[in-house]
């Protein structure tokens, strides 16, 4: 069973091609490690069905992590319950470009109090 929300392929593609094929945390090359879609916005915050909380399995909020930085977000493994670190802390979102990374940040937190405030 999928779990809801989750990242359909084009997304995770989307998100490695802004990322500029890099670990959005570490900013390492993802091209030989293994690698992880991550949800920034939790996927346990939406509730299936809701049609504005889809945007929870686009690739605005996913990043691709290294599998180091990603059981690192999950406080060493702590998957279940979902790894929450704020859209800033992935300061690699957008490769080498800061400024779309501030944008996306807000853009992220404009979105979450919209459908959560």
């Amino acid at each position: 069973m999928s779990r809801p929300f989750a990242f359909r392929t084009p997304a995770q593609l989307q998100a490695r091609f802004r990322q500029f094929r890099k670990c959005a945390k570490c900013g390492e090359s993802l091209d030989d490690v293994e690698e992880h879609a991550h949800h920034v916005v939790p996927n346990q915050s939406g509730r299936p069905g809701n049609p504005q909380h889809a945007w929870l399995s686009s690739a605005d909020n996913c990043v691709v992590l290294c599998h180091i930085c990603h059981d690192a977000v999950h406080a060493g493994g702590n998957y279940r319950t979902g790894g929450v670190a704020p859209p800033g802390y992935f300061e690699h979102s957008h490769g080498p470009n800061r400024a779309a990374h501030l944008l996306w940040v807000a853009q992220l937190a404009s979105k979450t109090r919209s459908v959560w405030s």
